[in-house]
């Protein structure tokens, strides 16, 4: 198995705080509410799609609160390791994710617009020769985010495509039921 880039060890970490998190919905009424993950999708996918790689969820504290008004907010905090059968690691701690702004559905597809986004934390990047260098998880402009959702009582499920891969299917549970 090849090494990890720095690069490609952030976009998987950033696709692990991704998971944490449901998208957004708008104008079903089933989605209003405060949910929280069960389990972590991202690391089942890396499993089932990166062989060779292990992923330990350290620490996942998650929830997201879609509002009757159309707006939503999301806290998380991961702590995770990554680490290739080449010798190769990288591992967040302290590592927050907060967001908030404007949801809506489109028939089965829940549209999350962020209006604010702010990453926390770093990774610590280790070769096979131990090598470490210390990197800030990267930020940048609020991105849409469009996943397929279903919805029923106490139970949410969300579906992040990946291109030439299975998709990310996240389970929540609702919290404040």
């Amino acid at each position: 198995m090849k090494t990890p880039t720095p690069a490609s060890v952030r976009r998987a970490a950033l696709a692990l705080l991704g998971a944490c998190l449901p998208a957004v919905a708008g104008a079903a009424p089933c989605l209003v509410g405060t949910w929280e993950p069960i389990g972590n999708a991202a690391a089942e996918w890396m499993q089932k799609n990166a062989p060779g790689a292990r992923l330990a969820i350290d620490r996942q504290q998650a929830a997201i609160s879609f509002r009757a008004d159309g707006t939503y907010a999301t806290d998380a905090a991961v702590d995770a390791t990554v680490s290739s059968a080449a010798g190769g690691s990288a591992r967040t701690r302290g590592t927050r994710f907060q967001a908030s702004g404007t949801w809506s559905t489109e028939g089965d597809t829940l549209v999350m617009k962020p209006s604010r986004e702010s990453v926390r934390g770093d990774m610590e990047v280790a070769g096979p020769n131990g090598a470490r260098i210390r990197v800030p998880l990267p930020s940048g402009a609020p991105q849409v985010q469009r996943l397929q959702y279903r919805c029923a009582g106490a139970g949410m499920e969300t579906r992040m495509a990946i291109p030439n891969a299975t998709p990310i299917v996240q389970r929540y549970r609702r919290k404040d039921a």
